[in-house]
Parts: C-alpha cells; structure tokens; sequence
C-alpha cells in the first residue's frame, strides 16, 4: 500500500495549528480502549521526517463499515463532518490528547462528553485503504501537533495478524472449553446482563464475570509491580452483535458467533507485549497467570493449533 499524506490538518485538530515530526511513541502508555474489538493493524505507523513529505501518520485498523467504534478514553467530541469526501471524526480525551478516527461517522454533537468505552460513532464508507479499514490518529491537544504512535496506547506495538497460511482449515468454534470458559448462570454466549457481570477495575471498558474479574485485578496489581503498568486488556467480554461482526470481519479466524469463549465473560485479550510469544511480559504471564486461575489454553500456545499469546481464560 503506498503511504499518504492525510489531508486532516483542520479536521483532525478541530482548530488550525502547526504540525511537526512525530512524537516518540516510547512517550504512549497502553491504557486505552480499543476503538474496535480484536483490533488488528494492517497499516503501522510510519510518520515523516519533515512535514511536508509523504507518510502514514497513524495506524490503520481492519473493520467492517457499519461496525461500531469506542471511546479509547472518556472525553468530549472535538470534530466531526468530511475531509476530502470522506467521513471524518475527533475526540479529546480529558487527559489531553486528540485521537482521530477516518472514516467515521457520529451522531454526537461537538462537545458532547462521553465515557472510555462508549460507542461514538460508526465506521463509515470509503477511506484510503483497499480493504476496509478506521484510520487512527493520535497527538497531545497542548502545544505544537506532534503526532504520536497510537498502537502503543491499546497494547499493540506490532501487528498481530496471522499469516493466511496459519488460518485454520475448518471454521474456529472459540476452542476447548477444558479452561473452565463456558456456560454459567443459565445465560445465553453473547446475550449475558450488564448486572451479571463486574467492571473491570484495572481496564476501562472492559467487563467479566464478577469472580474472574477479582482475580484478573489482583493479577493486573501484581503485573503492575513488576512492568509499572497494569495489564493491557485489548478484549473482555463480547456480546453476540460483536461477534457477528467480528465473523464478518475475520472470517474462519473468528469463532462461529454464539460460540466464542469471550461470549462468556471468562477471556481475555491481552496486548503490552503479552501478544508476543517469548517477551519478559508474556513469560510472566506464563509463570504466574494460574496462580490467580487465569491460563493460556493449549490450543492458543505456541504449538497448539491456532497460536494466540494474546488470549487467557479464567479456569473455574
């Protein structure tokens, strides 16, 4: 894909402004939401040197139009309407810096506040890419506009997609269930009540069962004494209008809807550097997940049968 340079200089900061070179991504901390679930890069970060030249001043994320997008961080609307014909939105997070979605579309009104984890908006027609896709950007709101990596902010330095010849032969069934992820409390995969599960406190957004959420939290405190951060969590729960969009999004990669072991508040995607194999974070989590009954299952390890650091499940 050639590399472009968006033509966002209004919209994307709701106010005219000077634009320098990037900033370091070491400066983004993994804490937000992610916009999408099971966020995949297709396009990395690759800003200019200087201004004026050519680059790709965000990510770009695999979508589906019609698919809906989150709040990464509470915040307020910023901008929204057309750039260059396609569908445009900003938002300013309350702790000061802008994220830009293209193409987007929302129904909120400029100023509009909102929590992290909201739907906002909607993945729109058109963009740059040749598949679909949400172009994500990000800079602090203060000062000179520098851009900054986004993947950093939702635990995903690097692309996680898997390779076409790693996909699976037969339709993906969300896996063994011998983790304990399965049917509890007479409630449906994807269609659990809000008042049946718990917050988790260590990720905005994000919700589990109640007991697995204690424990994912006393595990993120501990990660957090030895990383400084707490865990990134990329996926918790997924109801069944997700999951459906998800098999349109992924295809056999994805778990029949109805089937996906997150449909039942008792998985988790992890980023941060615990979504690659063979990292200190990942061994850690390897080492000490079970103690706090979170595992990595057989089939999403190394050698199983479809590799996924980036997926743990709560053991009952």
């Amino acid at each position: 894909m050639a590399l472009i340079v968006l033509a966002l200089t209004f919209a994307e900061v709701g106010a005219p402004g000077r634009t320098a070179a990037a900033e370091p991504a070491s400066e983004a901390q993994p804490t937000w939401v992610s916009p999408v679930p099971a966020m995949e890069i297709t396009e990395a970060f690759d800003p200019p040197s200087e201004a004026w030249l050519a680059g790709h001043r965000g990510i770009d994320v695999l979508t589906v139009s019609g698919e809906p997008v989150r709040a990464p961080a509470a915040g307020t609307i910023r901008f929204r309407g057309s750039v260059a014909g396609t569908a445009t939105m900003s938002i300013e997070t309350d702790s000061g810096y802008v994220i830009s979605f293209q193409p987007a579309e929302s129904t909120l009104e400029i100023g509009e506040a909102f929590p992290a984890g909201a739907e906002i908006a909607t993945v729109a027609e058109g963009g740059h890419c040749d598949e679909s896709c949400l172009h994500i950007g990000a800079w602090k709101s203060a000062g000179v506009k520098k851009y900054i990596d986004p993947a950093g902010f939702f635990g995903q330095e690097q692309s996680i997609l898997l390779p076409l010849s790693r996909k699976p032969a037969e339709e993906h069934t969300g896996g063994s269930t011998t983790s304990g992820a399965g049917a509890w409390g007479g409630h449906r995969n994807g269609r659990i009540p809000a008042a049946a599960m718990c917050a988790l406190k260590s990720a905005a957004g994000q919700m589990l069962r109640c007991d697995a959420q204690a424990a994912f939290d006393r595990m993120s405190h501990a990660y957090e004494a030895r990383f400084s951060t707490p865990i990134s969590v990329t996926d918790a729960y997924r109801d069944y209008d997700t999951q459906v969009i998800l098999k349109r999004r992924k295809g056999r990669m994805a778990a029949t809807p109805g089937t996906s072991n997150h449909g039942w508040a008792l998985a988790v995607d992890l980023g941060g550097g615990i979504n690659s194999f063979g990292t200190a974070e990942h061994q850690w989590m390897r080492a000490n997940a079970p103690k706090f009954g979170w595992i990595h299952p057989g089939w999403a390890r190394q050698s199983g049968s479809l590799p996924e650091p980036w997926h743990w499940e709560f053991r009952k």
